[in-house]
């Protein structure tokens, strides 16, 4: 497998933190006290978000609805907006029954708001002049002006795990998938695009899942070859058909100890990847370095227990209680999460490399 060294990820990272010039120091000219303007909704600019660009991710989306927060706040002094940031950010989080996504994109978020507080790093030129120190109000503006380069630089990294996903799928062999990934679709049709590689997909799909049936149309009409399959099935595919070596999923978010929070079933489909009999398969994960989240499940397999609200699997329901309020606040049973083990998982690609799930946690370090 290829990978990266952590000496490159953080070169890699610092070039990517010194794209956004965040290192100001608070400003003392102002006195007032930071408050969001009361037109403003950060649950409802998140969702307007996500409604107009369908290429966006939850956790960009999340970034970019806390940056409007910016512009809704007037000009105070650095601490006090952070915490403003903070108040706006756990309403955001607490508006879904899913929040993960957005946890990691928002942590990321406020992790260059206080970077912004510490001033140049010690790895600068004295004197130089991307070493200058930027006003605290300089650094808002600077935000603000270039929200955009967060969505940029997600589709981007899109585009770079593409190029490294490719190249793990073999001329004359099948891949399987499951999940909709637009991730996942990208590293398929760039492969498709090389002339050396004749190769065929099959998809996992449910018939609940639109995003499913947007892929498959997509590779198909790239000119794949792409069967589908019900999900009880797979076990039975993977058994029989030799030619699939390769299993490739996304996620929605990558935990700090290298495993993945995704659609129901991935844990199912990696189980059965590493123990069905049929040769040997390898089971990889496609995800932005921005899905990284500073939390670990601490009960496999619930993900009740990291923030996520769906039916909990270890309660029965009683006939005649009534639960529609319980349900109300729920992930939709299409939306359903599972946690699948580091343990099983060969990789996960990013678009800074090919990473062993146990080196999640020096991409925690560097990126967080």
């Amino acid at each position: 497998m290829s990978t990266a060294g952590p000496s490159s990820s953080a070169s890699a990272a610092r070039a990517t933190s010194q794209g956004l010039p965040v290192r100001p120091t608070p400003s003392s000219s102002s006195s007032s006290q930071g408050n969001v303007s009361g037109a403003f909704d950060v649950v409802q600019t998140y969702r307007d978000l996500l409604n107009s660009d369908r290429e966006l991710t939850m956790g960009v989306a999340a970034i970019e609805s806390l940056i409007e927060v910016l512009r809704a706040t007037p000009s105070s002094t650095a601490m006090e907006t952070v915490e403003v940031v903070k108040k706006e950010k756990a309403k955001l989080l607490a508006s879904t029954p899913n929040p993960l996504p957005l946890l990691a994109g928002a942590d990321l978020f406020e992790q260059y708001l206080l970077r912004s507080l510490r001033g140049p790093t010690a790895e600068g030129t004295a004197g130089s002049a991307s070493d200058r120190v930027l006003s605290f109000e300089e650094t808002r503006q600077h935000l603000l002006n270039n929200k955009q380069l967060f969505a940029q630089r997600a589709k981007a990294a899109r585009d770079s795990i593409a190029i490294w996903g490719s190249r793990y799928v073999s001329d004359g062999r099948i891949v399987l998938t499951a999940g909709g990934s637009r991730t996942v679709t990208k590293i398929l049709l760039r492969a498709a695009a090389d002339p050396s590689k004749h190769f065929k997909v099959i998809y996992v799909v449910d018939g609940r899942n639109r995003r499913s049936d947007v892929a498959v149309a997509q590779l198909r009409e790239a000119g794949l070859e792409v069967e589908t399959i019900s999900p009880h099935k797979v076990a039975y595919v993977l058994g029989n058909q030799k030619l699939i070596n390769l299993v490739l999923v996304g996620t929605e978010v990558v935990m700090q100890n290298g495993g993945i929070i995704s659609g129901m079933g991935t844990a199912q489909l990696a189980q059965l990847t590493k123990t069905v009999k049929g040769g040997i398969k390898r089971f990889y994960v496609a995800a932005e370095t921005h899905k990284i989240c500073r939390k670990t499940p601490i009960a496999y397999p619930m993900v009740n227990r990291v923030g996520v609200n769906q039916k909990d699997i270890s309660k029965f329901d009683n006939i005649g209680v009534d639960l529609d309020p319980e349900i109300a606040g729920m992930l939709a049973e299409q939306d359903e999460v599972d946690y699948t083990d580091p343990e099983l998982i060969d990789g996960i690609i990013t678009e800074q490399g090919v990473k062993m799930a146990s080196a999640i946690w020096e991409m925690v370090d560097v990126y967080l």
